[in-house]
């Protein structure tokens, strides 16, 4: 190692610390933003047009992930990541990619609105879809920024067209409400980030223009291919819960059971935009360490950053019905003892997020593919048992439980490369159990002398 070795990388632990604290800001603000949305929506659309909104949005999703190829953690991980042609190369595949996306959900449109008994899918689908073709042409700057740590520039971007998308939204909403003032404002919102994405004093670097290089071509799809595959296995396992409570249940309770996912969610997006926007970058620079070396460093950070999403998982557990019975109207009510049983099946799913990176900076991303088709199976069949014998209860504990697969096989492939978390992951579940007794104890202080049935009492309402 050279002399300026231990430089280099306190410049890069800065770096990703003032990272990690602008990916904590702009991670608040956007979930700030979509709670003053969501408060203000519930009061102005019926909880029907929130089970539609999740339905179109998570079939559209699904059009997305079966074409996934990573062009993203491509070119994070890519030697050739700042290479112009290689960038315009990715871009052109972005476009196109992009235009196919919405010619399929034409497509798709007319037989989706018969499965899901709902004419109007024909014309939302395709409308909401629009918004696929028009990211396509976002900037690969977008990728140079989140390749080089620019977590303020994406910030600034990202919370803008939230600000956009609820601006839009609300004003629709109060002169025509409908589920038409969601898809106006998200329409609106991508416009406006597409034309920050090609502005230079925005996302400085290189004017895109099509191109086609071979050698990059191969190396996007050498290392794509097992994207694609276990993200089209991640969509099923993550989305699956929607596609089969679509036929399920009402629309209005579907509605609720997405507010629920939403709010519950909030630490797991907090921990998942720092991953995403720190430490798989960071992660990529230092793979090339000696193998103890780079070892103790990942352990390090991965121990603050479970310490963190632990916290966050114990007050959601304990406290977090009261965002639904304190916040929002009556007539989403139902949705609060859901909130309870999806954070606590967020433990795993940190675990396992936290290793992933790993994984992709190693250039291993079989395990995600495998995984995630163990996801997709256990998901999919504990939702369809759970909701036979147990109706909706039933079936949010086998959301909650369903990813415990795909933890087990990053840690099998970590442990494979010689990472070895379980130790850590053991030591993390501990300290999370403490927490949450911890805040169950602060909640309920007569747990102490009289922890029988009037903590069930509570804890159920």
């Amino acid at each position: 190692m050279s002399e300026d070795a231990p430089r280099v990388m306190r410049a890069l632990e800065a770096k990703a610390l003032n990272a990690a604290l602008w990916s904590v800001v702009e991670y608040g603000s956007a979930m700030g933003l979509r709670v003053v949305s969501s408060l203000v929506l519930t009061r102005l659309l019926l909880p029907a047009y929130f089970g539609e909104m999740i339905l179109i949005s998570t079939l559209i999703l699904g059009i997305n992930f079966l074409s996934d190829i990573g062009l993203t953690p491509a070119v994070i991980q890519s030697p050739r990541g700042d290479d112009p042609l290689f960038l315009n190369t990715a871009w052109t595949l972005q476009a196109m990619r992009g235009v196919g996306l919405w010619f399929i959900a034409l497509v798709i449109s007319w037989p989706m609105a018969l499965l899901y008994h709902d004419p109007r899918l024909k014309v939302l689908l395709p409308v909401l879809a629009f918004s696929t073709l028009l990211s396509g042409f976002y900037s690969t700057n977008l990728l140079t920024l989140a390749r080089h740590l620019g977590v303020r520039r994406l910030f600034i971007i990202d919370v803008s067209s939230s600000l956009v998308a609820l601006a839009v939204t609300i004003a629709w909403a109060c002169k025509w409400p409908s589920v038409w003032s969601i898809i106006g404002g998200q329409l609106v919102a991508t416009v406006y980030k597409l034309c920050l994405s090609h502005s230079s004093s925005v996302a400085p670097g290189i004017r895109n223009s099509f191109g086609w290089d071979k050698p990059s071509i191969d190396s996007i799809v050498h290392f794509g291919k097992w994207i694609l595959i276990g993200t089209a296995f991640f969509y099923f396992a993550s989305q699956g819960d929607r596609l089969i409570l679509g036929r399920l249940i009402p629309m209005a309770v579907l509605g609720m059971y997405g507010i629920a996912y939403q709010l519950s969610d909030m630490p797991r997006q907090i921990m998942l935009s720092l991953g995403s926007r720190v430490f798989y970058p960071f992660i990529a620079k230092i793979i090339d360490l000696p193998l103890e070396e780079f070892r103790a460093k990942f352990l390090r950070y991965r121990f603050y950053v479970l310490l963190i999403g632990g916290v966050l998982l114990s007050i959601m557990a304990v406290w977090g019905n009261l965002l639904i019975l304190k916040l929002y109207d009556h007539r989403y009510w139902y949705a609060s003892w859901m909130i309870r049983i999806l954070a606590l099946g967020l433990w795993h799913t940190l675990l396992y997020q936290t290793t992933a990176p790993v994984l992709f900076s190693l250039g291993k991303p079989k395990y995600n593919a495998v995984g995630n088709a163990a996801y997709c199976v256990a998901l999919a069949a504990g939702i369809l048992v759970g909701f036979h014998y147990w109706r909706m209860l039933g079936a949010v504990i086998a959301v909650a439980a369903g990813d415990f697969p795909l933890y087990l096989v990053t840690l099998f492939g970590a442990t494979r490369e010689r990472i070895r978390p379980l130790r850590q992951d053991l030591l993390m579940t501990s300290i999370f159990i403490a927490m949450l007794l911890f805040c169950a104890i602060l909640r309920y202080p007569h747990l102490v002398s009289a922890p029988g049935s009037i903590f069930h009492h509570q804890w159920a309402n």
